[in-house]
């Protein structure tokens, strides 16, 4: 294992638009194939997450732990727990993220006592409630789309049920051993994180690298560098990034107008905001609200 172990909100990113829930849903397929399959060794400080894999194949790093999964497994990842995949192609499953700042008590406590074991590895057949937490899987994920009243408690519900059927199982986990000791950030990662903390509160506006730059007390050559390291990206690829992430939230649950939207999310004009947003989503904003809509 690498010295020094990058420390991430969610792999590849520091930001991903400030939200509320407790709780990230991805399947694997959407975060994987951005990165070629491949999802460098990576920790992460506040999250805990549980990965669910329907395919075999998976070449695993958990900590100082190699293997290649044999058929469908859960994993269970606490804070802080170096994890590294290399997927097929064709792989099949879903991770949720959990906010340990927005979890009760009893959540918390449950998660830490995976984290004494080092985590928790969950074979299907070693798994008497796989096909139970497959199903809380996808009725979380269905919950986050929904904005209705009492989501939050269904979102809570759904998180309590998942972890006490994790722990129920846990008895059959294979032991990843102790967690490593906890890695102060470096201060390059500092500073990016400074940069993604500006990003939150200024991408709106047509704040300039420099601005940037000055506000976290690097030059611009240095912001430069500093994004391309730690962020694998430019800075106004992170820029950019967050602006699409406000329009697409714009776009699912407002009737806002296309150039409203595109003010609202820091682009200069409703053109080049559905030029921008066509380049990354294949999609225009009008065909991703229709499908969201539909969905």
């Amino acid at each position: 294992m690498p010295d020094t172990v990058p420390t991430y909100e969610l792999y590849g990113e520091y930001l991903a638009g400030t939200r509320a829930d407790p709780v990230h849903h991805e399947t694997i397929v959407e975060r994987s194939m951005k990165h070629d399959w491949n999802i460098r060794l990576h920790r992460h400080s506040r999250l805990a997450q549980v990965f669910l894999f329907q395919t075999p194949g998976v070449f695993t790093r958990l900590g100082d732990m190699d293997f290649r999964s044999a058929g469908p497994v859960i994993l269970v990842v606490p804070p802080g727990l170096a994890h590294g995949f290399r997927f097929p192609p064709d792989i099949e499953g879903d991770v949720i993220s959990l906010r340990l700042a927005l979890l009760d008590d009893d959540n918390i406590a449950r998660i830490r006592r995976f984290a004494d074991t080092g985590g928790a590895v969950l074979p299907e057949p070693d798994a008497p409630h796989f096909a139970v937490i497959d199903m809380l899987m996808g009725q979380l994920r269905e919950a986050l789309r929904n904005f209705g009243t009492g989501r939050a408690v269904l979102l809570e519900t759904l998180i309590r049920l998942m972890l006490i059927y994790l722990e129920s199982d846990r008895s059959e986990a294979r032991p990843l051993g102790t967690l490593p000791a906890r890695q102060e950030q470096t201060l390059h990662e500092k500073q990016a994180q400074a940069f993604c903390a500006a990003v939150e509160e200024h991408f709106a506006s047509a704040m300039t690298l420099g601005a940037y730059a000055r506000e976290i007390g690097v030059s611009t050559a240095h912001l430069n560098r500093l994004c391309r390291r730690i962020l694998g990206a430019t800075p106004n690829s992170v820029i950019r990034q967050r602006r699409l992430v406000e329009a697409k939230h714009l776009l699912e649950f407002t009737r806002h107008s296309m150039a409203d939207i595109a003010a609202r999310a820091g682009f200069a004009d409703a053109g080049y905001f559905s030029r921008t947003f066509k380049s990354d989503t294949g999609l225009t904003p009008g065909m991703y609200r229709r499908q969201q809509d539909n969905g």
